[in-house]
């Protein structure tokens, strides 16, 4: 490892993600691990890009040092940004899966028992054979979620970064608020917002801001496409924050006019359904009990949670900010929550042909229960 003290983390840090990858390892008798996934990358050694698009992998022998295999072009990234001392990059037009091949083979690894992500958005079936074929040598063990496991539980330093990333996320919100109002188009209100998010130290997120209106708002995942805001629209806005890859989400929901007593009836359930939540939230108990706690409340009052209630979140690179791969509070998730845990926690309903309303936070679970990382008034805001 090259020793540097000018890193997002120390490398004390980033030398216990390593050991405890490599304690995981052991268990598994897997003598050599290669992660494809962005997040895992930027988790053990700093390294981070929009363009993870092209492929690259991370090669952890047990016992010896790293080594990458990034394109030529990100090395740069990889030099500036971590602590590896190994790259062995590829130019555009070599073949990436034979470079990885290779470099197993220079370092002597191409007939260990070889751990990788067979779950992996950017290492396809075609990758994963090809490398298969290149070495037949070794012996290939599925190790999804092997680094995930370290990721899940988050460090002091891990959640500060999420803290300030709440900060950001508050102000883009707070703009876009401010900017909801009959005859303002979606446009006007996603362009505050990332002003206001970035001016306030944001960097790129993941995933970007989430503005929709009138019915856009019952369509999943709709963000802003130039409507014109109308009297009784309801508005949905969510905002996620980012530094150094950490991500704070937060969802507030407006109204232009005023609320008839359906809306308010909507209001009222899902800021039940977050209170039971956060109420709920403690170790030991499963993802699955702290989901019914918000969900049965929303079943009572005859809507639906069309999503799970709540997803891990931390490190993010496109396509997604969330971790909920990795853990989501869901029907039938019985895996405990541990302290510092952290989770972006969304209950929502929809109000028939009128939009969706929610009112989320991103939370840590603590050692006796629940903090909300995220500080902004949980209301139905009326412009």
């Amino acid at each position: 490892m090259r020793h540097r003290d000018d890193l997002v983390f120390s490398m004390i840090e980033f030398q216990r993600r390593l050991n405890e990858l490599r304690r995981r390892m052991a268990q598994r008798d897997v003598e050599v691990l290669v992660t494809t996934t962005p997040e895992n990358i930027c988790y053990l050694t700093g390294f981070e890009s929009p363009g993870h698009y092209y492929f690259q992998a991370l090669i952890v022998p047990l016992q010896a040092e790293p080594v990458i295999v990034p394109r030529e072009l990100e090395d740069s990234g990889v030099q500036a940004l971590t602590w590896l001392e190994l790259s062995r990059p590829y130019q555009d037009f070599e073949d990436p899966i034979g470079k990885l091949a290779a470099t197993l083979k220079e370092f002597h690894l191409h007939e260990r028992r070889i751990g990788y992500e067979k779950s992996c958005w950017f290492f396809t079936a075609v990758q994963q054979e090809q490398l298969f074929s290149a070495c037949p040598s070794a012996n290939f063990v599925d190790c999804s979620g092997i680094v995930e496991a370290g990721r899940l539980i988050k460090s002091e330093h891990e959640i500060a970064l999420i803290r300030q990333a709440a900060r950001t996320a508050e102000a883009g919100m707070r703009a876009g608020v401010e900017a909801v109002h009959a005859g303002a188009t979606e446009n006007d209100v996603a362009a505050e917002i990332h002003y206001a998010m970035i001016k306030a130290g944001s960097e790129w997120p993941s995933i970007v801001p989430f503005v929709a209106s009138g019915y856009r708002g019952a369509i999943g995942h709709a963000t802003w496409a130039g409507r014109t805001i109308e009297p009784g629209d309801i508005i949905m806005l969510e905002v996620g924050g980012c530094l150094k890859r950490y991500h704070a989400a937060l969802m507030r929901t407006g109204f232009v006019g005023e609320p008839d007593a359906e809306v308010r009836e909507a209001e009222k359930v899902v800021q039940e359904a977050v209170q039971a939540m956060l109420a709920a939230i403690r170790p030991g108990i499963s993802a699955g009990e702290a989901d019914e706690a918000g969900r049965q409340i929303i079943t009572a009052y005859g809507g639906k949670q069309a999503s799970r209630s709540a997803y891990s979140i931390g490190i993010g690179l496109p396509p997604d900010w969330g971790e909920g791969h990795i853990l989501s509070m869901q029907p039938n998730e019985s895996r405990r929550l541990e302290a510092n845990m952290t989770f972006h926690m969304l209950p929502w309903v929809q109000v028939p042909g009128k939009g969706g309303i929610s009112f989320s936070e991103t939370i840590r679970v603590t050692d006796e229960g629940c903090e909300v990382l995220t500080n902004f008034p949980r209301q139905l805001f009326v412009r």
